[in-house]
């Protein structure tokens, strides 16, 4: 060949040079995310080495000629920094602590060499930091347990070698270093930095085993038959070894596949790789889980086949349950289920906008830890989340579905000497289908066992309230037993005192006014005590009805003249208006406690210049309530009102309202003032008692808008078997 067709190699050699390092460059620069990341120490790597060959170009092109001399000096000096960068760019890949620190000792360093112009140092400054390389490599591997990421560190092996063998070259011979092993270093460099998923090379090496060992034992077998055939034959008439080759080739191609999988199999033996066959495990997995509906035994069972079938020692189950976070946030919490192993110790949370959840939720295939760790797509996730994961020393993660909706997590180990398959994969994918429906259903037993044991706690507790109220409501009915017996004779004599004393004529003004209050006064206890005897009996059942015909109009009339005085020093309207209505049998004491009641509460909780008005109306009679007819009576107000919550409790015996408790008074109207909290209960018992029913209605409690309330009395005209004369009294319309 010619002079101008080796300038015309050279120039196409260099150019692929710089294209490479060029391409290189940019790859880089496109992954470089911050100063800790690999790609800048690749982007400095093959910037300074396509430096170098840029300048050693330049100078064969006889550009800088006073350099020519100094082009050693240069190329070691390159060679000293270049390995300083590898093997800055080797911690930084494995996440090594004080990089920068031994990055700019290293460089302090190699400005000491420069200054002192030693080229025996400047090599052993080299090989120092290309062995430094070597030994962190070797020892990293050795601590790593993930397979994947260890297969990953292989890949800086032929980095080292190429580096170090070019470098070699470049202090043994100047003329011999032509950059092309410094060349492969970086394309190895770039391909093990910027490629997540890289092949294994414990993969590559068992399937080139398994083919060379194949083709060994076929060309054994052709030639031997070949040789034994042209021996045992030759000599023969019509012998034709075209025929025997032909024949042999058909043997070879009837005994190729037995034999290429008996060569699998020793050599799957040698690498310690265990074999099985994923359809007959799917097949047992099914039949194993289908009936299951305990949720520990459905973990166990299930993480025990496949821990058995993938030969590995961790294996969890956990379930997924959607919820919200500390910050407001919807998380997933994952629970670790008994019965998988060794269940970790704590449940942990994934956000619903996690790189993480996201991909198990929307790509629903396996997730390996060592993508987790290393793949730029989950460098963004959560950093608690990162470290939750990688503190349970498991290597892939398997979502199960059922209806659409993520229930849970299939959380396997790592597998002892190798790495998971595209075939463990698919068929752990394949698993987890088949658990979705099997899961919701044990999850919905196991949430049934734990509704019905809620129940069961909530029977007992509901049980020993019921009974911690009867005692308290036989406590109240005691005491107001007692009460009302133990100071009814007491009160009587002070009030028969106390008349004595009002008709004595010789008493001063000034006793006579104190007597008066002391009687007053006895007159409201004596009330208060009737109110309670009357509730003792009613609590003991005890309470005869005295029934007669009751004219419910004069009743009322009566009752309503007699409160008129005390609505009027409030300045309020007190109206009633009350149709003709039938008497009916009742008592009459009883009807009028009633409603004085019912009139006196309207009065207390009705501002000054409020209205209190009655009316009332006959009923018809139906099958159900009322079959003799009835009459109901509303006494309405303009009040504060009754909290919707609240209408029904202030029926019972003692209730006070708790807006009311601080302005407690014992005057008979004052506005608002609290009583002892009998009137209402002594009402309810009263229209039972009759056979009747008394509720309230009202819009609300509300101190400045007023909305009132009414109280509706509904009450038969008589029970069964009663005289059914009806006598209609008065119609009344009085505004008192």
């Amino acid at each position: 060949m010619g002079a101008n067709g080796l300038l015309v190699i050279y120039l196409i050699l260099n150019a692929l040079k710089s294209l490479v390092y060029i391409f290189i460059i940019l790859m880089a620069v496109r992954r470089l995310k911050d100063r800790s990341s690999p790609a800048l120490w690749l982007a400095g790597y093959a910037g300074l080495a396509f430096t170098i060959h840029l300048f050693q170009v330049a100078l064969d092109w006889g550009f800088f000629p006073e350099l020519k001399a100094a082009r050693l000096l240069v190329d070691e000096y390159a060679a000293l920094l270049l390995a300083l960068i590898l093997y800055q760019s080797l911690r930084v890949f494995l996440e090594k602590e004080r990089k920068t620190v031994i990055f700019f000792g290293g460089l302090a360093l190699c400005a000491a060499l420069i200054v002192l112009q030693n080229i025996l140092l400047v090599f052993l400054a080299w090989l120092a930091f290309t062995v430094l390389s070597l030994v962190l490599l070797l020892r990293t591997m050795g601590e790593t347990r993930q397979h994947l990421h260890r297969n990953r560190m292989f890949y800086w092996l032929p980095v080292l070698v190429l580096a170090a063998g070019n470098e070699l070259t470049l202090f043994y011979r100047q003329d011999m270093a032509g950059g092309y092993l410094r060349l492969g270093a970086a394309v190895m460099m770039a391909y093990t930095i910027l490629r997540h998923h890289i092949p294994d090379t414990r993969d590559f090496a068992r399937q080139f085993f398994i083919y060379f060992s194949t083709t060994l034992v076929t060309m054994a077998v052709y030639i031997t038959g070949f040789v034994l055939v042209e021996t045992l034959l030759k000599n023969s008439p019509g012998y034709d070894p075209l025929f025997v080759g032909a024949g042999l080739a058909v043997f070879i191609s009837l005994i190729f596949t037995p034999l290429f999988g008996f060569a699998r199999n020793i050599v799957n033996r040698l690498f310690k790789l265990q074999s099985y066959d994923p359809s007959q495990i799917l097949r047992e997995y099914s039949a194993s889980i289908s009936n299951i509906l305990d949720l520990e035994k459905l973990v166990t069972v299930a993480v025990g086949i496949i821990m058995e079938a993938l030969e590995i020692d961790k294996g969890y189950l956990f379930l997924v349950d959607p919820e919200i976070g500390e910050d407001t946030k919807n998380v997933f919490r994952l629970t670790g289920v008994r019965g998988s192993g060794t269940v970790p110790g704590f449940s942990g949370t994934l956000a619903e906008d996690s790189p993480i959840s996201l991909y198990l939720r929307e790509q629903r295939a396996p997730l390996l830890q060592y993508d987790v760790d290393f793949a730029p797509g989950f460098m963004s996730a959560p950093l608690a989340e990162r470290k939750w994961l990688s503190s349970l020393i498991l290597d892939v993660y398997v979502p199960i579905f059922s209806k659409g909706e993520w229930i849970g997590l299939l959380a396997l180990g790592p597998k002892p000497n190798s790495r998971y398959t595209d075939e463990d994969l698919n068929m752990l994918a394949t698993i987890a289908s088949q658990t979705g429906v099997a899961l919701e259903n044990a999850r919905l037993v196991e949430n049934l066992k734990k509704l019905n044991a809620q129940v069961r706690e909530a029977y007992s507790f509901l049980d020993k309230a019921n009974h911690d109220l009867a005692k308290l409501e036989l406590t109240k009915s005691n005491f107001i037993s007692i009460a009302s017996h133990e100071l009814r004779t007491p009160l009587t004599v002070a009030r028969g005192y106390a008349e004595m004393l009002l008709e004595e004529p010789t008493l001063p003004e000034s006793v006579h006014e104190l007597v008066k209050g002391i009687h007053k006064s006895t007159l409201r206890l004596h009330e208060i005590m009737d109110s309670m005897f009357d509730i003792a009996q009613m609590d003991a059942r005890s309470q005869e009805m005295q029934k007669q015909d009751v004219f419910v109009t004069e009743l009322i009339r009566s009752v309503g003249q007699e409160l008129s005085k005390l609505a009027g020093e409030r300045s309020q309207e007190f109206t009633l208006d009350l149709p003709q209505l039938p008497s009916i049998k009742a008592d009459p004491n009883n009807l009028r406690k009633l409603f004085y009641h019912l009139m006196i509460n309207a009065v207390k909780f009705t501002p000054n210049g409020g209205k209190v008005s009655i009316t009332g109306k006959q009923l018809a009679p139906n099958n159900r309530d009322l079959p003799e007819g009835g009459v109901e009576i509303i006494v309405s107000d303009t009040g504060v009102g009754i909290a919707k919550d609240y209408q029904e409790v202030i029926f019972t015996k003692f209730y006070q309202p708790g807006e009311l408790l601080n302005r407690h008074s014992t005057g008979k109207t004052k506005f608002k003032g609290s009583g002892v909290g009998l009137g209402l209960a002594l009402s309810r018992g009263i229209v039972e008692a009759h056979g009747g029913k008394i509720w309230v209605e009202s819009p609300g409690y509300d101190e400045k808008k007023y909305p009132g309330s009414e109280f509706h009395v509904v009450l038969p005209l008589r029970s069964q078997g009663e005289s059914k004369t009806v006598r209609m009294g008065s119609a009344v319309k009085l505004k008192l």
